[in-house]
């Protein structure tokens, strides 16, 4: 297969590493599914310990319902404060009742002394009826509230009754729609829930009403009560539950499932590989019972890829092929994404040759990512090409394409084709946000070029388009490495005046442009702006205002600002040591030097 030429040379690094564990590859035969493991050297590390995780299994205490399941409570419907109110009650229900259109509620000329108490006692009535679930939610929406009014345990109450009137007859989309709104009550969940484990054996017995519960009100805590009343609820509720739910808490739930489904597994996988836990995830995968799909499979590449484990990942893509599980776009993604994130770009285009080859369909993410891969290289011509391949296959390029071609063209010097490229996105109707022009914008600015940087910034406001504070970084920036601090500046308060918040990289551009300009004391003033403004200085400010001082000869202040740095827990790059040793030695002050090199040989700096 193809995809094994792209993961030789990772394999053969791997092999040839001293510290990189060994790993136990699953082999597939033609009878199924095996597994074949190889044995660890005694050389080789201990394995690595789990700390406090969680360890994992396939099973553990189980949720199914219990052997002696507690009965669910009588319900004990509220009687009316007067006969005037069970009047209006049953005049409510005729109404129902009689109406012609089942699913339109007639009008109600007594609906301002409606309460919810009326609603209610009106729903015990119609209970019965099947020809007017219709109106259910219409009925309940008779009572709207505010976002921060608490319910009346009454009006709790009829969205309980409701929501099991409307499951009851089969009606989820209804009922549905009931619990939606009722979880949105701004009281405590635990309130409804009561009320709908109190109206349940009353009005529907249908265990298909929690299933619909536990999707709208995803809760382990839930989910293990329901078990003590006898209730087992779906794997497609069970599911809900476990994918809201922590990692830890996730595995513990997990284990106890009794009717777990590929979807099961699956969540727990992507939680497991978004933790970095791919390891993990493939041990669970290697006791999998059931027969993977390729979504599993596209996680666990993924989780591989994410780590830059291509061996790993591209043995998963076999073994999938192999048990005839055709990879998709997505998985193959994965692998591109890896190949030309390490610069292998002609094993990416291997791999996509496989997918044309398996018949895959190439998306817009293969193409973008390699696109990108391309650009980064400062492979324009190919860029151009793939771009141009891209049309030419009827996939319709986002913004996201053309700012990742126009920010290859900008980095490589290419301003003008960049702006063609601009234009040519205005030309067929594409929307040019804020982010494609900035990075033109910026492009010019790193070249110098303000005057043109300028004029796209003003055809970018005339547009409609607002700049945004990476915009206004990138013009200031520029204006700093020209020398113009004052407009900096004025840009800057401009920016402020718009409401916009100054970010640590356009404070850090300000301070950079002042030293270069000799305004030093402006320079001090404005990190001391930047730390009232609640935005911390990082080693980046530190070691511009370091390199600004020594090359003015205040050694002794660049000294303390390094202290500074160590007492806020900041730590120096090494770069940060190279000004101030170029500074004493530049000074003459070699002893100071000598003491400070000492110093970074002790805290294992060089």
């Amino acid at each position: 297969m193809l995809l094994r030429r792209a993961a030789a040379a990772a394999a053969a690094v791997k092999r040839s590493s001293s510290v990189a564990p060994a790993r136990a590859f699953r082999h597939v035969g033609a009878a199924g599914r095996g597994h074949a493991t190889t044995s660890t050297p005694a050389t080789s590390s201990p394995p690595r310990r789990r700390g406090h995780r969680r360890a994992l299994s396939a099973e553990s205490e189980s949720l199914t319902a219990t052997a002696s399941p507690r009965p669910f409570p009588d319900y004990h419907p509220p009687r009316p404060d007067s006969p005037e109110d069970d009047a209006l009650a049953r005049r409510l229900a005729a109404v129902v009742v009689s109406s012609p259109r089942p699913g339109t509620l007639p009008p109600l000329p007594f609906l301002p002394l409606l309460r919810p108490i009326h609603l209610l006692l009106a729903l015990q009535l119609i209970a019965s009826d099947p020809d007017h679930g219709g109106l259910l939610l219409p009925l309940l929406l008779l009572f709207p509230l505010r976002r921060d009014q608490q319910p009346h345990p009454h009006l709790l109450r009829c969205f309980a009754v409701a929501a099991h009137l409307a499951a009851a007859r089969g009606d989820t989309v209804t009922a549905r729609a009931i619990l939606v709104r009722a979880v949105r009550f701004p009281s405590p969940h635990r309130h409804f829930v009561e009320h709908f484990i109190t109206t349940y054996k009353a009005f529907s017995s249908d265990p298909a009403s929690f299933d619909l519960l536990l999707q709208c009100l995803p809760s382990a805590p839930l989910l293990r009560r329901l078990r003590q009343y006898g209730i087992s609820p779906s794997p497609e509720a069970c599911n809900a539950v476990l994918s809201r739910l922590p990692l830890d808490e996730a595995i513990e739930l997990f284990q106890g499932l009794p009717d777990k489904n590929v979807c099961s597994y699956n969540i727990l996988f992507r939680a497991l590989c978004g933790a970095g836990r791919v390891e993990d995830a493939h041990q669970l995968f290697d006791k999998m019972a059931l027969l993977p799909d390729v979504v599993t499979y596209g996680i666990l590449v993924h989780g591989y890829c994410s780590l830059g484990d291509l061996e790993s990942a591209v043995k998963l893509l076999d073994e999938m092929v192999g048990r005839g599980v055709e990879p998709n776009a997505t998985v193959y993604t994965s692998v591109v994404a890896l190949l030309c994130g390490k610069g292998r770009v002609s094993d990416a285009l291997r791999v996509v040759e496989d997918m044309v080859q398996h018949k895959v369909i190439l998306d817009e993410a293969v193409y973008t990512t390699v696109l990108s891969s391309f650009c980064s290289k400062g492979d324009l011509a190919a860029a151009r090409r793939w771009f141009d391949e891209m049309q030419k296959s009827g996939l319709a390029t986002d913004g996201v394409t053309y700012t990742t071609l126009i920010n290859g063209l900008c980095r490589a010097g290419e301003l003008k084709e960049a702006e063609k490229v601009l234009h040519e996105m205005l030309a067929r109707w594409q929307d040019v946000d804020e982010v494609t022009y900035t990075v033109l914008i910026d492009g010019y600015c790193k070249r110098g070029k303000m005057a043109e940087a300028f004029r796209v910034h003003n055809t970018m406001v005339q547009r409609g388009v607002i700049p945004n504070v990476v915009t206004y970084t990138a013009l200031s920036d520029g204006l700093c490495k020209q020398g113009d601090v004052q407009a900096a500046n004025e840009l800057l308060h401009e920016m402020c005046n718009k409401g916009l918040e100054l970010n640590a990289c356009t404070y850090n551009s300000l301070i950079n442009g002042l030293c270069k300009s000799g305004n030093l004391e402006q320079a001090m003033r404005t990190m001391a702006d930047m730390d009232t403004a609640g935005l911390k200085p990082d080693v980046y400010t530190y070691t511009t205002l370091i390199d600004a001082l020594c090359k003015s000869g205040e050694l002794d202040r660049a000294h303390t600002l390094l202290q500074e740095m160590l007492d806020k827990g900041i730590k120096p790059t090494i770069v940060t040591y190279n000004v101030l040793m170029n500074g004493f030695c530049i000074s003459g002050r070699v002893e100071g030097g000598k003491k400070l090199l000492e110093w970074m040989l002790e805290m294992t700096m060089l």
